[in-house]
C-alpha cells in the first residue's frame, strides 16, 4: 500500500516538475516574442507621435489661416508651407488647406488689398510647388479642389493640375500655357475674364467647360486633347477677338448684340441643324 502511495506520489513530482518546465518555456517564449515586437511596437509608438505632432501643426496653421490680422493669415501661409516642405507626408493636406483658402468669398476689382495679396502668396504656393520643372519644390499631388476660387492672374504655366476642379469659379487672367491636366479637369460654369492662354496645354483624359464665360481673348492653340472636350452652353463675349478654340468648337453668333455660343461646326463651316444637335 505504502509503495503505491510512494509511486503516486513520485509521479504527481514529475508531472508538476514537467508542468513548471513548460510553463517556464511558455515564459521564456513569450519574452522572446516581447523582445521580437518591442521594436516594431517602439516604431509604431514613434508613428502616431509623430502623425499626432504632424495634425497638431496643420491644425495650428489652419487656425492662423482664420485670424482676422492679415499678417498673422500671412505668415500662417509661410509656415503652412514651411511643413510640406520638411514633412513629404503633409503636401496633399498643405495643398488642400491652400486651396480651402482659396475658396473663400473674395471680390474683384480688389476692395481689400492686403487680402489680396495673402491669395497671391497662396496662388503662389501652389504653382510653385505644382510646376513640373520646379526640381526638389515640386510636389506630386492627386487632387486640386478649386471650386468656387476667385484666382486672380493665376500661373499655372508647366504645372501638373491632378483632377482640377475650377468649377464656377473666376479665373482673372490665367495662364494654363503647357499645363498637363492628369484625369478629369472641370471648368464648368467658370467665368474667365481678362485673356486666358491655353496654348500647349495637354488634356489626356476628360475636359469639361460646359457653360463657361470667356469674356477676353482666349486662345487654345497647340491644345492636345485626347477626348474631345465639352464646351456645350459655353459663351464669349467677344466673339470677334483672336480666339483659337479646340476642333470642332467655334463661336456662332445669332445677333449683332448678342454674346457668342461655342458650338460644333461641321466640316463645311456650317453650323449643325436642331436635329444634328440632337442626334450628337
Amino acid at each position: 500500500m505504502m509503495v503505491g502511495v510512494y509511486v503516486v506520489a513520485a509521479l504527481a513530482g514529475v508531472a508538476l516538475g514537467v508542468g513548471a518546465v513548460y510553463v517556464g518555456l511558455i515564459w521564456i517564449e513569450g519574452a522572446r516574442r516581447d523582445r521580437r515586437l518591442r521594436p516594431e511596437r517602439m516604431v509604431q509608438a514613434r508613428q502616431q507621435d509623430h502623425w499626432r505632432r504632424l495634425a497638431e501643426m496643420l491644425d495650428g496653421f489652419a487656425a492662423m489661416l482664420d485670424s482676422e490680422d492679415a499678417a498673422e493669415r500671412l505668415a500662417g501661409l509661410g509656415e503652412l508651407e514651411r511643413c510640406g516642405r520638411e514633412n513629404p507626408d503633409v503636401r496633399e493636406d498643405v495643398i488642400e488647406l491652400t486651396c480651402a483658402y482659396l475658396r473663400r468669398p473674395f471680390r474683384h476689382p480688389v476692395e481689400d488689398e492686403e487680402e489680396f495679396e495673402i491669395r497671391r502668396a497662396a496662388q503662389g504656393l501652389l504653382t510653385r510647388h505644382l510646376r513640373r520643372s520646379g526640381g526638389a519644390e515640386y510636389w506630386e499631388v492627386e487632387e486640386l479642389e478649386l471650386r468656387d476660387a476667385v484666382l486672380v492672374e493665376p500661373d499655372f504655366e508647366e504645372c501638373d493640375l491632378s483632377d482640377a476642379d475650377f468649377r464656377d469659379g473666376v479665373v482673372v487672367g490665367g495662364n494654363f500655357r503647357r499645363a498637363r491636366f492628369w484625369r478629369f479637369a472641370n471648368f464648368d460654369r467658370a467665368w474667365f475674364t481678362g485673356d486666358t492662354d491655353f496654348r500647349a496645354a495637354v488634356f489626356p483624359e476628360v475636359a469639361s467647360f460646359s457653360g463657361a464665360m470667356f469674356s477676353g481673348t482666349t486662345t487654345f492653340a497647340e491644345a492636345e486633347f485626347k477626348h474631345r472636350a465639352d464646351f456645350s452652353d459655353a459663351r464669349v463675349e467677344q466673339p470677334g477677338a483672336a480666339h483659337s478654340w479646340p476642333s470642332p468648337w467655334r463661336p456662332w453668333v445669332t445677333s449683332p448684340v448678342a454674346q457668342a455660343r461655342l458650338i460644333p461646326m461641321k466640316a463645311d463651316r456650317r453650323p449643325p441643324s436642331a436635329a444634328e444637335r440632337r442626334r450628337s
